[in-house]
C-alpha cells in the first residue's frame, strides 16, 4: 500500500497560528451562515404550505431534493475546483451565490421559483467543507490540525442551534412587529422577510475571503493539479482505509439527521411539549453539547497524535460513537422529558465528536491536490445516507412495524442505537491500513 512520505516542504515555516485561526474563524462563520439558512426553513412549514398550497411531500422535496440532492451533486465538481484554483476565491464566490439565493427564497412567487432558489442555495453551500478543510490543512501541521478542524465543525451545531432559537424568535417578532408595515420589508409575509434577513450576513463575509492570502499547498502532491484519473488512483490505492472509513462515518450522519428530524416529534407525542418548548430545549442542548463534542473530537485527536497514535482520529471517533449509541438509544425511552433531555445531552455530545475526526483523518492520508475532491466524495456519501436513510427508516418503522404514531420513540431508539456497533466495527477495519498510510505499522 502506498504511504505518504513526509512533506517535501517540511523545512518551510508554517503560517503563524494567528493567521491559521483567522482562516478557521472565517470558515466557521461561513458554515454557521449556511447552517442557519437550512435550519430556519424547517420552522416555516405551515406558512410555506399555505402560501403555495403544498402537501408534506412537496415541502420535503425543498430540503431533500432541491437542497439535499443538488448539494451532494455539486460537492465533487466544487472539490475539483478547490484542488486546482485558489480556494479563497471559490469560497467568496460560493458565499455570494448561496446568500443571494437564500435571500431570493423570500422573493419567490411560486413553488417552482422557491424550488429553484433552494437548488441554488444547495449548490452554493456545497463548497464550504471541501474547500475549508483543504485550506486548513495548509495552515496547521498534522499534530495541530485536529483542534482546528474541531473548531471548524463546532460551527454546525452552533448554526443549527441558532437556527432553532433565533430563527423562531425572528419569525415571532416579524409576525407581531410593525417592521412589515413600513420600511424596506413592507408588504412581505414574515417567512419572506425571514429569508431575506438570514441571507444577508453571508454577503458581509465575501470581501473578507477576498482579502485572505491563499496558503502555500503543503505535503505530497501539492506541486501541480492531479488529473481525474490520478485522483481515482489515489482513492484506489487507499481503498482499504477509505472504504471502511467512509462507510463508518455514514453511520454518524445517519444518526445525526435522525436525531435532528425526529426528536421534536418525540417530545410532542410522548411528553406533550409544544414547538416553542422543544425548539428552546433542543436548541440549547445542540448549542452546548454539540459544540463541545465537535471541539472535543479534534482536541482528543491531537492529544493522542502527540503520543504517537497514528490512527488517533479513527479511534477517538469509534470509541466515542459507542457512547452515543447507548445514550441516544435510551433517551427516547425515558418516562419523563427531563430524563430524556439528561440522556440527550451526552448523546448529542458524542454524535458530534466524530465529525472533526473524519475531517482530520482524510486530510492526513491523501495528496494535497486530491484533498478537496476526496473530502467532497465523503460529504456526498454521508449526506446521501444521512438524509436518505435514517429519517426515512424511522418513519417506515413507525408506520409499518409499530403502526402507531405514539410509538415513534421506539423507532427512534432502534435507529439511533444500532449504527454505533456497526460504525465501531467498520472503523476498526481501517485502523491498520490507516497506520500504514501514515507511515507506521
Amino acid at each position: 500500500m502506498q504511504t505518504l512520505a513526509p512533506p517535501s516542504d517540511a523545512s518551510t515555516a508554517w503560517p503563524t497560528a494567528a493567521r491559521g485561526w483567522v482562516v478557521v474563524g472565517l470558515m466557521a462563520l461561513a458554515s454557521i451562515v449556511s447552517q442557519f439558512d437550512r435550519t430556519v426553513i424547517n420552522l416555516t412549514v405551515d406558512p410555506l404550505k399555505q402560501a403555495f398550497t403544498l402537501n408534506d411531500t412537496q415541502f420535503a422535496m425543498l430540503q431533500g431534493v432541491a437542497f439535499g440532492l443538488f448539494y451532494t451533486l455539486a460537492c465533487i465538481p466544487l472539490g475539483w475546483l478547490a484542488d486546482r484554483y485558489q480556494r479563497r476565491l471559490i469560497m467568496a464566490a460560493s458565499l455570494l451565490f448561496f446568500s443571494l439565493f437564500a435571500m431570493g427564497s423570500g422573493l419567490a412567487r411560486s413553488y417552482t421559483q422557491l424550488f429553484l432558489m433552494r437548488v441554488g442555495v444547495g449548490i452554493g453551500e456545497a463548497s464550504v467543507t471541501p474547500a475549508g478543510l483543504s485550506m486548513m490543512s495548509d495552515h496547521f501541521p498534522p499534530d495541530r490540525l485536529g483542534r482546528a478542524v474541531g473548531a471548524f465543525f463546532v460551527s454546525a451545531p452552533v448554526g443549527q442551534a441558532v437556527g432553532l432559537i433565533a430563527g423562531g424568535l425572528l419569525l415571532q417578532w416579524l409576525a407581531t412587529s410593525t417592521a412589515l408595515v413600513a420600511g424596506p420589508l413592507a408588504g412581505f409575509e414574515p417567512w419572506q422577510a425571514a429569508f431575506i434577513i438570514i441571507g444577508a450576513p453571508g454577503l458581509l463575509l465575501v470581501p473578507l475571503f477576498l482579502m485572505l492570502r491563499e496558503p502555500e499547498r503543503r505535503g505530497p502532491g501539492g506541486a501541480k493539479p492531479l488529473t481525474f484519473r490520478e485522483v481515482l488512483g489515489v482513492i484506489r490505492t487507499r481503498g482499504r482505509a477509505l472504504a471502511p472509513m467512509f462507510a463508518g462515518f455514514c453511520m454518524v450522519t445517519l444518526v445525526s439527521y435522525t436525531f435532528f428530524v425526529w426528536t421534536p416529534a418525540v417530545f410532542q407525542r410522548s411528553y406533550g411539549w409544544n414547538a416553542g418548548e422543544i425548539g428552546l430545549a433542543f436548541g440549547l442542548i445542540v448549542l452546548t453539547f454539540g459544540t463541545a463534542g465537535a471541539f472535543f473530537g479534534g482536541w482528543m485527536t491531537d492529544q493522542l497524535a502527540r503520543r504517537g497514535h497514528l490512527d488517533a482520529p479513527l479511534k477517538v471517533a469509534a470509541f466515542g460513537f459507542v457512547g452515543c449509541g447507548v445514550f441516544g438509544g435510551l433517551a427516547p425511552l425515558m418516562p419523563s422529558a427531563g430524563a430524556a433531555l439528561a440522556l440527550l445531552g451526552p448523546a448529542i455530545f458524542l454524535s458530534n465528536t466524530p465529525y472533526a475526526c473524519a475531517g482530520t483523518s482524510i486530510q492526513l492520508i491523501v495528496p494535497n491536490r486530491a484533498r478537496a475532491q476526496i473530502t467532497a466524495l465523503y460529504i456526498t456519501l454521508i449526506t446521501l445516507v444521512g438524509l436518505g436513510v435514517g429519517p426515512t427508516v424511522v418513519g417506515l418503522m413507525t408506520d409499518y412495524v409499530f403502526q402507531n404514531p405514539a410509538d415513534l420513540r421506539y423507532s427512534l431508539a432502534i435507529v439511533v442505537a444500532l449504527p454505533a456497533p456497526i460504525m465501531f466495527t467498520l472503523l476498526s477495519l481501517a485502523w491498520r491500513p490507516y497506520r500504514v498510510l501514515r507511515g507506521g505499522a
